[in-house]
């Protein structure tokens, strides 16, 4: 699965733009898993910097540290949802208004 085929979307400043697809299957997320989700690469973790991530109003695990390849891989069930980014005393809160979650088929 590539990342074409769960989002067309587009980060810019704070703000994330396009489309979530609906997947039914997503495997490599977990067993079970479908649904909206969104990709996100955060290059400071790539550096060796240390990221902490929350996801607002999450049905499942809702925050967690990048690990060294800064790809954040998350699960959404709404667009007013927020992710908060953390590098130190440096905050970044993310805002998805402007993403459409594609209902199933």
């Amino acid at each position: 699965m590539n990342v074409t085929d769960i989002q067309d979307a587009q980060l810019q400043g704070d703000k994330v733009t396009g489309t979530s697809k609906y997947v039914e299957s997503f495997p490599k997320f977990s067993k079970s898993a479908k649904g909206n989700f969104l990709t996100i690469k955060c290059e400071e973790a790539t550096k060796g910097e240390t990221i902490n991530w929350e996801l607002s109003e999450a049905k499942t695990k809702g925050s967690g540290t990048l690990d060294e390849d800064g790809i954040l891989v998350i699960q959404l069930h709404s667009n007013t949802q927020k992710i908060t980014l953390k590098n130190g005393n440096t905050s970044k809160v993310l805002d998805l208004t402007g993403l459409t979650l594609s209902p199933s088929e």
